[in-house]
């Protein structure tokens, strides 16, 4: 298993800089990640300054708390694509979902779903699964695989306990095998990883990728 290749590499604090853009972008080149995930402000500098590169560009919108109008998330998924964004993670109405408007929810994500098609990014839709009931997470799953996402991703790492095993196996179960899984918030070794992995994710968002995959090599 090449292990980096599941993982977006990623920092999306408040307090990123140019710099840190730059150790990102060294650091995919030189282990081999599948992306990095950065703010949409440096999308236009990570493209310019990485050139030819074997890694994908990811960012974010409506991102952590999700309650964005829909139409401002559609803007910066638009504008994350005009500036060289492959892939954009996109936090659902968490405040949708707990007061159980689920129609609204589904406008949502469709209207998600489509602009991504249209503008030639893969989606993955955050729904920050430690906030939400079991029963909750399903019904998102039926509306994932009726609208036939691209991902799911487990939350954004800011909030709440870090992704748990049972909910990526819980999101396996009920998704449709073709709607990829990404697992997300506080993996930091290579364990958790693995367990990630063996639950069923396809992708596993990290801060720590460095650390996490010289462990591997450490292991082999």
């Amino acid at each position: 298993m090449q292990l980096a290749h599941y993982i977006d590499h990623t920092y999306l604090k408040p307090d990123c800089t140019e710099a840190v853009i730059d150790k990102l972008i060294s650091e995919a080149a030189l282990y081999g990640f599948k992306s990095i995930c950065i703010p949409p402000m440096y999308l236009n500098y990570a493209r310019d300054k990485a050139g030819q590169r074997s890694f994908l560009l990811c960012t974010v919108a409506g991102f952590p708390i999700g309650y964005d109008h829909v139409e401002a998330k559609l803007a910066s998924l638009r504008k994350s694509a005009q500036s060289g964004a492959e892939e954009v993670d996109v936090v659902i109405n968490l405040s949708a979902v707990k007061t159980g408007h689920w129609q609204l929810t589904q406008q949502e994500l469709a209207a998600l779903h489509e602009a991504a098609g249209e503008n030639q990014v893969t989606l993955k839709c955050i729904i920050e699964a430690q906030l939400l009931t079991e029963e909750e997470i399903m019904k998102i799953c039926e509306i994932s695989n009726e609208l036939g996402l691209a991902f799911v991703k487990t939350s954004t790492g800011f909030f709440g306990d870090p992704v748990k095993e049972d909910t990526v196996k819980l999101l396996r179960r009920h998704l449709n095998p073709a709607i990829r899984i990404k697992a997300s918030g506080g993996i930091t070794n290579y364990a958790q990883a693995i367990k990630m992995i063996r639950a069923g994710a396809d992708r596993l968002g990290c801060s720590q990728s460095v650390a996490i995959v010289k462990e591997n090599l450490q292991n082999t």
